[in-house]
């Protein structure tokens, strides 16, 4: 279960408070005389940014492809450098995104796999942990929905949403999962409620500052004793978002009653039990791509939103063939090839194939141009 709060600014009427229409006029003026001269500068600034990196990437193919004359030694040199420049980065963002410990929320009853910071080909086991009782499993193939094995779930939640905020919770339902909502107590008439399917389209409507085109599943001006009953397609999160725009505070009572599908675990290779203050629930990862493991938090949690911990232990190996030996490797093999068919030449060692300062002297010449127009 995800729950989540928070409010839209009213916006941008002090700017016009306080003074007379020509004032405001003149201040409306400026604006868009500074936001066009900014944009155009700004455009100018990423054209020439952009060149650059063109030149930048023509000069670095001219090194590669021995069409750029200088010393066997300096290009060999450079080499090295691009090279243990591009592995570096691509080791750093791999650790970035697999390593470390993942913090997500869950819900009682709820089932799904775990997907982010895993991954099978740098992880050795994934080491699961939580406040509350759930069981693990790993299945070799991607785990299958049995639609005869249900689980029921059924929470409410008080709420006091003031004017021009929001306060949403999201639920995770797999394919044949049902969900019916309905509400008790007193609700403005300005409050409505919007149905959004997946985190995406939840940020979408964020953005939008709940004004949003096709980010939402149902939409709906939500009154006492309202009811809404859905069944999921996917597995996926359903997030109900509810909106005060009205001039007034809101308060009332969300029931939600769940009806969950459950994966068929009969299939699944391996499994543990976790209890609170004992060891964590291990498993070993293979390298098979669709290997997946898959939690399922008990109905007996002790709380509405759980929460759980994830973490990867490196598959060390694998770091020092894909980030090390295969990159020696090729940096090698290039470096034999540019030492037996590049020609030495030391002329034009210092010479940019594009000089950054006659492109500098161009991109100026289109901004000022820009600028005139």
């Amino acid at each position: 279960m995800t729950h989540g709060a928070g409010g839209f600014s009213s916006g941008g009427g002090g700017g016009f408070s306080g003074g007379g229409f020509s004032t405001g006029g003149i201040h409306i003026h400026h604006y868009h005389h500074t936001t066009h001269s900014t944009s155009v500068s700004g455009d100018a600034e990423c054209e020439k940014c952009c060149c650059k990196l063109v030149v930048l990437g023509i000069n670095i193919a001219s090194i590669l492809l021995c069409i750029r004359k200088m010393s066997r030694y300096l290009r060999i040199a450079l080499l090295w450098i691009y090279v243990a420049t591009a592995v570096l980065t691509a080791g750093l963002l791999i650790s970035i995104n697999v390593l470390g410990t993942n913090k997500f929320q869950a819900a009682p009853t709820d089932m799904r796999k775990v997907q982010d910071h895993v991954n099978n080909v740098f992880c050795q086991s994934l080491t699961l942990n939580s406040s509350d009782p759930f069981e693990a499993y790993t299945f070799d193939q991607e785990p299958v929905v049995d639609l005869n094995r249900t689980e029921e779930f059924n929470t409410s939640y008080k709420m006091t949403i003031v004017r021009n905020n929001y306060e949403y919770w999201g639920f995770y339902l797999l394919p044949g999962s049902t969900l019916q909502f309905n509400s008790s107590n007193i609700f403005s008439i300005f409050t409505k409620i919007f149905v959004i399917q997946g985190e995406s389209n939840l940020q979408t409507w964020l953005d939008g500052k709940g004004d949003c085109s096709g980010c939402y599943i149902y939409k709906h001006d939500l009154q006492s004793l309202d009811t809404y009953a859905m069944n999921s397609s996917e597995a996926d999160n359903y997030f109900f978002v509810f909106f005060n725009d009205g001039l007034f505070d809101a308060s009332s009572t969300a029931n939600f009653f769940i009806k969950r599908t459950l994966y068929d675990v009969s299939k699944a290779t391996s499994n543990c039990t976790f209890v609170p203050g004992k060891p964590s629930c291990r498993f070993d990862v293979s390298l098979n791509p669709e290997q997946s493991v898959v939690f399922h938090s008990s109905r007996r949690a002790r709380h509405q939103s759980i929460d759980m911990w994830s973490s990867c232990k490196a598959r060390a190996w694998m770091y020092v063939i894909v980030f090390a030996l295969l990159p020696m490797l090729v940096a090698s093999a290039l470096s034999f090839l540019f030492w037996k068919f590049c020609k030495e030449d030391r002329t034009d060692e210092n010479q940019d194939l594009v000089p950054y300062q006659v492109l500098d002297e161009v991109v100026s010449d289109q901004e000022l141009n820009k600028l005139k127009s």
